[in-house]
Order: structure tokens, then sequence, then C-alpha cells
């Protein structure tokens, strides 16, 4: 009882400050409008009453060979109880000038910049000491990609970052480059650059 209740705290602690980072990043990215992540909480689910009748048939084949008493299904009933929806987490999003009732209903570009905001909210909660990102910014236009890459060398103080990017603005924001390239004879040559 005790590891439960301080999970549950330090889960609700934590998801408090997650929600609080992901509207500062929401509204840094769309300037302005707001981002809440909402708990979905877990129900049971139980198998219905009538399937088990159907099955059961008139009750008489339970009894049949009952020497040492009634057959029981009460592993099946516990199987069924113990069967959960986990729940999960419900995006809300008002974006500024626009009406937005669901996720579905955002553009590529913009469900990228949920998706960011989303990151980094994490990571600023708990940050890793190394992150890999494989074209994150591939749906944002120039100006967001500029957003992104202002907040991943912020980031880039306290975790190291390896981002797989076509994008411009993401590459200027880097160290350290590596790329491929062709030369004449057909051959692939991997290239480092070093940004100061």
């Amino acid at each position: 009882n005790d590891l439960d209740t301080e999970l549950h705290e330090e889960f609700s602690g934590a998801l408090k400050e997650i929600n609080e980072q992901f509207n500062n990043f929401f509204r840094l990215m769309f300037g302005g409008g707001r981002g809440h992540l909402q708990l979905i909480k877990p129900e049971p689910k139980l198998e219905s009453g009538p399937e088990s009748e159907a099955e059961g048939g008139d009750g008489n084949d339970t009894q049949s060979d009952s020497s040492d008493g009634p057959v029981s299904n009460e592993g099946e009933e516990n199987d069924a109880a113990h069967e959960v929806d986990h729940g999960g987490i419900d995006i809300e999003v008002h974006i500024p000038r626009k009406k937005i009732t669901g996720l579905d209903m955002l553009s590529g570009g913009e469900r990228s910049l949920v998706s960011i905001a989303a990151l980094f909210a994490l990571i600023s909660v708990s940050p890793p000491p190394f992150l890999v990102l494989d074209e994150v910014d591939a749906a944002l236009d120039e100006k967001n990609a500029k957003k992104f890459s202002d907040i991943v060398k912020d980031f880039s103080k306290k975790t190291q970052f390896v981002i797989v990017t076509h994008n411009r603005s993401t590459m200027e924001a880097a160290d350290l480059l590596y790329g491929v390239t062709m030369g004449e004879d057909g051959t692939s040559r991997i290239l480092s650059l070093k940004l100061e």
C-alpha cells in the first residue's frame, strides 16, 4: 500500500509538471494557444453474462461428473476480471485563430509541432543523457524548423543529440555534421564537418 501510494503521488506530480511544460512548449511552437494532457483512467473489462450462459447451455453439463464437487469456472472469471483497459493520455489542443476539436483535424506540420512539444516537455522534466531523433522536423516549414533548432540548441547543454535530418535550420544548430556524398566515380563517401 505504501509503495502504491508513493508511485501514485510521484506519477501525479510528474504528470502535472509535464503538463505545465507541454503547455509552455505548445505556446512556443504555435505562438499562443494552449495544450493539455489528460489522463484517461483505466476501466476493468468484464465478459458479458449472455455469452457465458450460451456456452454453458442449460447448466447440466457442469455437474455431470462432479464426484469431487461442482466444476468451477473461477479461474476464467478471474482472468476476465484482470483484463483491464490500461488507459492512456488524451491530448487537448487549442490553436490560435483555428477551431480545432481533435488531433485528426491537424495538418502534418501541426501534428509534428504537437509531438515536438510533448517530447521536449518529457525531457525537460527528466533529461536523458543521450537522444536520437530521426526526421522529426521533416514536415516543418523553415520558420518552425528554426524554432525546433533553437530548442535543440538550448537542450544540448544537458542532453547529447544525434539528429537525422535534411533541414538546413536544424543542421545550423549542430556542432558536428556527418553526411554521405557520391563522387564522380559513383562511390559513396562519409564527410564530417565541425561547426564553431
